[in-house]
């Protein structure tokens, strides 16, 4: 949508140009009139270059998503880029709570998700954890579970 936008804005600003630089060029009688009008498509599109470049916003990505239980406890691995990313999980019954690890691929542990805090606090049983690392490889391993299962579901920002 930003795009056509620019381009859209693009088109009319060149529009513009070319009729100023016609009247400009019938009062001046020197050089090619294209010489001026190449000059201004060429800052043109160096102006809207410049505009891409600074929408490029970092957005959440979805990267998977999983069920794990109480027979099914550890995910499989998934792949993360960007500088960091996000576990969003739900239960299946909302008086439930859980623990679970978070593993890079090499079996290191990064953190530890009390999910059972959010029960007890908000009597909210899903969640978002926000984790700090960067790119790579992990696996979830749910600890606890208080119920049937549990839907996760894997974002990354960049």
């Amino acid at each position: 949508m930003k795009r056509q936008v620019t381009i859209m804005i693009s088109i009319a600003t060149v529009s513009f140009l070319i009729g100023t630089m016609f009247n400009v060029m019938a009062m001046d009688s020197g050089g090619n009139p294209w010489d001026k009008v190449w000059t201004a498509i060429s800052e043109l599109q160096a102006r809207v270059n410049a505009l891409e470049q600074g929408t490029n916003t970092k957005t959440w990505h979805f990267v998977t998503s999983f069920t794990l239980s109480s027979e099914e406890t550890v995910s499989s691995l998934f792949f993360v880029q960007g500088e960091k990313w996000r576990i969003k999980w739900e239960p299946q019954y909302a008086e439930s709570g859980l623990f679970f690890w978070v593993w890079d691929e090499n079996g290191y542990v990064l953190d530890f998700v009390n999910g059972g805090n959010l029960l007890q606090i908000h009597h909210e049983a899903k969640g978002i954890h926000y984790m700090p690392h960067g790119e790579g490889r992990f696996y979830i391993e749910i600890q606890y579970i208080g119920t049937n299962s549990i839907n996760f579901t894997i974002e990354s920002y960049h």
